[in-house]
């Protein structure tokens, strides 16, 4: 399964949660996760320095020729990565206009379906188009929200392109795996916000909260999923509900 974790919205977790997901369903099946946006956050958070002639997921994007599997490098925890950095955002211009430019990923990315059992893409906090060949690569969509309102507000955006793929009958069997709200405390605003979520979402799954906990910094510092470096269940719980969701998905 291809799942693609979006918001377009920045700083509601994405990247924390794609190491954490990718870090869990590594320990028992394969796992590549792609790091699809140009700050290159995924790729660092796993430890991984870019060198001088490495390939990355710009030369995906840009490389009709270049098989995706050619770019794939070993991570600790047995997670795989195809990397990224900035050169990524000069792919992202570079594709305007060729033909076909929103399914070069998914033709990229279907070849490797029989070699792993999950594909995490993290995407970039815009809708342009690498987070729409992501789209179109994936079978579901994980959307990480923060528990603020302005947060809720910039979902709208996302679920209306998620549905014009579906309506358009471009990508009629894109799923939303489900919503995971981030940063959660005992606040009202948290309360708020996932009363909001359940009210206006009728039908999609919302998972349970991740709490809002220093130690998700802490861990990407250390370039460890949150599962290696703490035992506090609060905080590894959430992933794991996603991990069994796209189990039973399969």
């Amino acid at each position: 399964m291809i799942i693609a974790v979006t918001n377009q919205k920045g700083g509601v977790a994405k990247t924390t949660s794609t190491i954490a997901l990718s870090g869990l369903l590594a320990e028992s099946s394969s796992c590549l996760v792609v790091d699809f946006d140009p700050q290159g956050n995924l790729t660092t958070g796993l430890g991984i320095k870019i060198q001088p002639g490495q390939m990355t997921a710009y030369e995906v994007l840009t490389d009709r020729k270049q098989s995706a599997s050619e770019t794939i490098i070993d991570t600790e925890y047995g997670i795989k990565l195809i990397p990224a950095d900035i050169s990524l955002a000069s792919g992202e211009k570079q594709i305007l206009t060729s033909a076909d430019n929103s399914r070069i990923l998914r033709k990229k990315l279907n070849p490797l379906r029989q070699e792993f059992a999950h594909i995490l893409i993290d995407c970039p906090p815009s809708l342009g188009m690498l987070t729409l060949n992501a789209l179109m690569a994936a079978d579901a969509v994980l959307i990480p929200v923060q528990c603020q309102f302005f947060a809720l507000e910039g979902l709208r955006q996302l679920l209306e392109t998620i549905e014009s793929l579906r309506d358009e009958d471009t990508h009629p069997n894109l799923q939303i795996l489900g919503v995971l709200p981030t940063m959660a405390d005992r606040t009202l605003t948290t309360q708020d916000a996932l009363k909001t979520l359940k009210t206006k979402l009728p039908g999609v799954k919302i998972f349970e909260p991740v709490p809002k906990s220093v130690q998700f910094p802490e861990s990407n510092l250390a370039r460890q999923p949150i599962h290696r470096y703490t035992t506090e269940k609060k905080l590894i719980e959430p992933y794991q509900e996603i991990a069994r969701e796209m189990a039973e998905q399969e």
